[in-house]
């Protein structure tokens, strides 16, 4: 370039001492006519543009030029800056290093869910319970209740026939009742118990028989007769008729009223008994196979209350016959003895 070489002393040995242009050749850093001429929009001094004839500055060497930040204004060159070391990308947890954290998330998590669950169900547990409860001490008495007030009419129809005018010193041979299975066919009256203390008694042990009221053991004697009358009932449930069994004392009066008469025995005794004895429903109590001579009563419940562990048993034996008079009244009065 014309400017360089003027001012380069150098530049002018060097030119003096080189040939001129040949005709027809281009001079350096000429353009040919219709080649393309350098970039405008190209700055100077980027990497790609063509070489001019100015020779490089030593001192530039090996230097990286800078990229153009937002404020720089042209191309800056200066020393490489260190490039920042790479962080290593964040390693994978390790299971074996969080497993103890883990577990015990995980188990307390697990503790929750089963305490939780036990919950409930022992709350669920306590409600069919009290359910079952109110339904043995409250709704069996009202079943029984009902029971009770049925048979009690149909005795009070049965047992309507005019009453005799008077005792005879004898009593007549009674009729043997042959009620079916549930049927009522006697009451029951202790004066210890209260005026209002008259449960009817029914034909059978069974269970659907006892819920209606005291049942009458199948096969042995009926009220009255020789042998052993026996009558079982329950003692906390179905109107609890027996409840109060253990609180007879020897000599105390138990009425067993019929169509006609009135059979009173006293108590003579009680005892609890293995649940598995027979012996005491037989015709002489506790003393299978021997021959009856005198009528006697057998009264068994349960014992404790609220248990089925043993038996309670009450031992009374025939008093008096009584006949039933034409506005005539149980022999005994509430606490009579």
């Amino acid at each position: 370039m014309a400017g360089t070489a003027d001012s380069d002393p150098v530049g002018e040995q060097r030119a003096g001492s080189q040939p001129g242009p040949q005709p027809g050749a281009t001079a350096p850093g000429a353009t040919e006519p219709g080649a393309p001429g350098p970039r405008a929009d190209r700055p100077p001094g980027r990497p790609g543009d063509r070489p001019s004839g100015r020779p490089v500055d030593p001192g530039l060497a090996g230097r990286v030029p800078r990229q153009a930040g937002p404020t720089d204004s042209g191309p800056r060159m200066g020393p490489a800056a260190p490039s920042a070391p790479l962080e290593p990308p964040p390693a994978e947890p390790d299971p074996g290093s969080a497993g103890p954290t883990r577990r015990r998330a995980l188990s307390a998590g697990l503790v929750g869910t089963v305490a939780r669950g036990v919950g409930e169900l022992l709350i669920t547990l306590g409600l069919v319970v009290a359910l079952f409860l109110v339904y043995q001490l409250w709704v069996t008495d009202l079943v029984q209740a009902r029971s009770q007030s049925r048979l009690h009419d149909r005795l009070a129809t049965a047992w309507s026939t005019p009453a005799r005018p008077a005792t005879p010193a004898e009593p007549p041979p009674a009729t043997r009742p042959d009620p079916a299975p549930g049927e009522g066919f006697a009451m029951l009256r202790i004066p210890r118990f209260g005026a209002d203390y008259a449960p009817v008694i029914v034909e059978g042990v069974d269970e659907d028989h006892l819920r209606k009221g005291p049942g009458h053991y199948p096969g042995t004697a009926m009220p009255g007769e020789i042998g052993n009358f026996v009558v079982s009932g329950h003692r906390t449930t179905y109107g609890k008729p027996f409840n109060r069994l253990d609180e007879l004392r020897a000599g105390d009066p138990i009425v067993v009223e019929v169509a006609d008469r009135y059979y009173v025995y006293r108590t003579r005794r009680s005892e609890v008994v293995d649940p598995h004895r027979l012996d005491v429903v037989a015709p002489v109590p506790e003393q299978p196979g021997r021959e009856p001579t005198s009528a006697v009563l057998t009264m068994t419940t349960c014992h404790p209350e609220y248990s089925a562990k043993s038996r309670l048993i009450v031992f009374a034996e025939l008093d008096k016959t009584m006949m039933k008079t034409a506005g005539g009244r149980p022999p005994f009065e509430p606490g009579e003895s």
